[in-house]
């Protein structure tokens, strides 16, 4: 089954921590919350968006939850898409470190997804998966805040996904 939503939370990942290695862990921290995507998913990812986007989500569970630095983070998402998501479609992304804007960026969705060995056209139907991604020990503690949106060539919501988590400071010895 095509992974689309494995997608927007791995390049959450991905980009956000990408970033996350090479910022100072001392920058003021906001105060935000958000919703959960359902009461089986993690309170850590957020559905944003509404009934008439194309991706239903059904649950997003991760292993460890919170994650931690220099682990692995399990990933498991169960959804269901309406429509087939065609080339063109679009991820418009934005990550936070507390309340300073790390990066706002528009990315080729089909073309991200061939990285992990995908490719668009993605068919509609249930989508279920479960994925690994490794954690590097450099993250710098604080707040973390993704926020991605994907849209088709019709200007169709897929989803609208937050993300939000706190690497807390490691005790000292």
């Amino acid at each position: 089954m095509k992974q689309l939503s494995a997608l927007v939370i791995l390049l959450f990942t991905a980009i956000a921590l990408t970033y996350a290695s090479v910022i100072p862990g001392f920058l003021l921290q906001d105060e935000d919350s958000y919703d959960i995507v359902t009461d089986q998913s993690t309170k850590l990812i957020t559905n944003c968006g509404n009934a008439s986007d194309l991706l239903k989500i059904d649950y997003i569970n991760l292993n460890p939850d919170p994650p931690l630095r220099g682990t692995d983070l399990e990933i498991e998402f169960k959804g269901f898409l309406k429509e087939t998501v065609p080339e063109g479609t679009k991820v418009q992304i934005m990550v936070k470190f507390g309340v300073v804007r790390l990066l706002q960026k528009e990315f080729d969705f089909c073309d991200k997804i061939q990285e992990i060995g995908e490719k668009c056209p993605i068919p509609k139907g249930e989508l279920k998966f479960k994925k690994v991604v490794s954690l590097p020990r450099e993250i710098p503690p604080g707040k973390y805040t993704v926020h991605a949106e994907i849209f088709t060539p019709a200007k169709k919501r897929v989803t609208c996904l937050l993300g939000q988590t706190v690497f807390p400071r490691s005790p000292l010895y």
